[in-house]
């Protein structure tokens, strides 16, 4: 159903039933009342209610008198008996001479339909034109709201404008809203303000790393230097890359940017790696097979024959190889050390060889805010596509926790290691206790 819809529904249903409640109130309370009317006005011309009802008035007074300390408890008792005893005296004097009246006043109840009229037509207006206020109207209207996704004719700058004003002031009061610096990042950016948007992205990635953001950092540096890469764009895109070899948007970028800089073997080094991860029925596979012919034509070599969709069968007996010689478990942080370990610390879980070359085989890297986290480590996560986990007899397990994000560990990095591992165990346990340290 459509989500514009759904809310209408709801809101009509909510607003039906707020008016059966209303009007049910108003109907009895009508009923209510025009009883209590008739009841005094019998009280009235029934001389023995009406005395009934003022002896009760007398003894609220006492009780009243007691409460507050003016009658101790002896003289209330005599005053209450001295009120019962007068009472009934006047009825009796009553009951001798007047003959009770039959009720005389009968119940005149008038039905509120025009009140109910009244609540029934201003409740919805009044609702529709609060909506209209302080709600989004134009949500309610599908196509608008599709056009003003998809279209980007629609986006004026004054309409940037405005969503960076109001984005700045949201963010003065939610200063910790990692979603409204990204947001707010990517408007400056449509706007040309590449200083302000490089600032909101650093704010970002201050609350939560995310090498994706990283980049689009970078992306944004780099336009702020008129298409140069040089500097901390590079920086950006080679620590990424350093952390994560496979990160396809690093890649991408980094291809684009020896590119521009007339680069072109560079640019594609950069490419076919990511053609080696990118599936051949991608969206991204197009545009990047036309980069790589482009590269290989600035160099003078011929071009590549296109790739062509990978079998189903083969295609899961490639993805069977692959879970059978994945790595797979959970890493956990003991509660003593979650109050020294940040959520934005840099989390690495690696495989390395056994004895021999300490350069990861297969590598994931997160933020602690996501511990305890699952992981696998396969063939798709390795660094080197010539020196694969699956190619490995036996491994090293390792979990490091970082706080300067670096690849290489730092004294007073967090971890734990775990070997042999063979290629294909799954459920391990690693659970980081103190520094890095083995366990058995």
């Amino acid at each position: 159903m459509n989500p514009a819809l759904a809310f209408i529904y709801v809101a009509v249903a909510m607003m039906a039933v707020v008016l059966v409640v209303l009007s049910v109130a108003l109907w009895r309370g009508s009923q209510q009342g025009a009883r209590l009317a008739a009841h005094q006005a019998d009280a009235i011309n029934d001389p023995a209610k009406a005395n009934a009802a003022v002896y009760r008035d007398q003894l609220a007074e006492l009780d009243r008198e007691y409460v507050m300390g003016n009658l101790n408890y002896e003289e209330l008792k005599a005053a209450r008996d001295e009120l019962s005893e007068r009472l009934l005296a006047d009825v009796a004097g009553l009951d001798e001479t007047v003959q009770p009246a039959p009720p005389t006043s009968t119940v005149v109840w008038q039905k509120p339909w025009l009140s109910i009229a009244v609540l029934v037509f201003v409740v919805p207006v009044s609702s529709m034109l609060m909506y209209s206020v302080l709600g989004e109207p134009a949500a309610l209207d599908p196509m608008a709201l599709k056009q003003g996704v998809d279209s980007s004719a629609e986006v004026t700058p004054e309409k940037l404008t405005e969503m960076a004003t109001a984005l700045t002031r949201r963010l003065q009061d939610e200063p910790n809203s990692m979603e409204g610096w990204v947001m707010l990042g990517r408007v400056q950016r449509a706007r040309g303000h590449f200083e302000e948007s490089a600032e909101a992205f650093a704010k970002a990635l201050a609350l939560s790393r995310d090498d994706n953001l990283s980049i689009e950092r970078a992306e944004v540096l780099a336009q702020k230097n008129g298409g140069s890469f040089a500097g901390e764009p590079w920086s950006i895109i080679q620590r990424v890359l350093t952390a994560d070899p496979h990160h396809l948007n690093a890649l991408f970028l980094a291809g684009s940017a020896s590119y521009a800089e007339m680069n072109f073997t560079t640019a594609l080094r950069y490419w076919e790696r990511a053609r080696e991860v990118v599936p051949a029925d991608s969206p991204d596979a197009p545009e990047l097979d036309r980069a790589i012919a482009e590269a290989r034509n600035k160099l003078g070599l011929p071009a590549i024959p296109p790739r062509a969709a990978e079998p189903a069968a083969n295609l899961q007996a490639s993805q069977a190889t692959l879970a059978a010689t994945s790595i797979s478990g959970r890493v956990t942080l003991v509660k003593e050390l979650k109050g020294l370990v940040a959520p934005t610390d840099t989390v690495f879980v690696y495989a390395t060889p056994v004895t021999g070359s300490r350069m990861p085989v297969a590598i994931v890297r997160t933020t602690a805010d996501k511990l305890p986290l699952d992981f696998v480590l396969d063939d798709s996560t390795a660094m080197n596509p010539s020196v694969k986990l699956s190619s490995m007899d036996e491994v090293t397990v390792r979990v490091r926790i970082s706080k300067s994000g670096q690849a290489t560990a730092q004294p007073g990095d967090y971890g734990v290691s775990l070997t042999p591992v063979k290629p294909g165990s799954k459920g391990l346990n690693l659970m980081v206790r103190d520094t890095l340290q083995a366990t058995p």
